[in-house]
């Protein structure tokens, strides 16, 4: 049987051996149900004149949330105020609903590439996640039940 310790140390190593990683967190939603009143905030302080980053979505769901993909609206804010927009779709499952990512009982975790994320400017970059599912008669959906967190991870292009 693992032991907790154990785990902590597995833990650890992996995320020691992220050499790609530059920056990567991840906010939990309240109760487990995104609002369209809450838009996750992430901040990333540029220290080096990095080009051309790949930019992910992180997504953590339970099993009961209740459609196979996610719509997200991410704002990313440069140093220098130049807002861009991506509109992101995380497929979550198969079209059999077997749910895509790593899973471990109910909950399961997916990362999406955005895109890559040009870096040349010194300063704070800010990223903004706002859901954006709708309803097939095009309305928002106010509550978005199943979400438990949302993330960002900014990693080094692979060379």
């Amino acid at each position: 049987m693992i032991k907790k310790s154990q785990i902590f140390l597995i833990l650890l190593a992996l995320i020691a051996c992220d050499s790609n990683r530059i920056f990567e967190k991840n906010s939990s939603i309240n109760q487990n149900v995104w609002s369209l009143s809450q838009a996750p905030t992430f901040q990333y302080h540029n220290t080096d004149s990095i080009t051309n980053a790949n930019l992910f979505l992180n997504v953590r769901h339970t099993s009961q949330y209740p459609f196979s993909n996610l719509w997200t609206f991410v704002y990313t804010t440069s140093p220098k105020g130049h807002t861009t927009i991506d509109t992101v779709e995380c497929l979550l499952a198969q079209k059999d609903g077997k749910w895509l990512g790593s899973g471990l009982g109910d909950i399961w975790d997916l990362q999406t590439k955005i895109g890559t994320i040009d870096l040349k400017e010194i300063g704070l970059y800010e990223f903004k996640v706002e859901q954006a599912m709708r309803h097939g008669s095009l309305a928002k959906i106010e509550h978005l039940p199943g979400v438990m967190e949302v993330g960002l991870r900014i990693e080094h292009q692979n060379k």
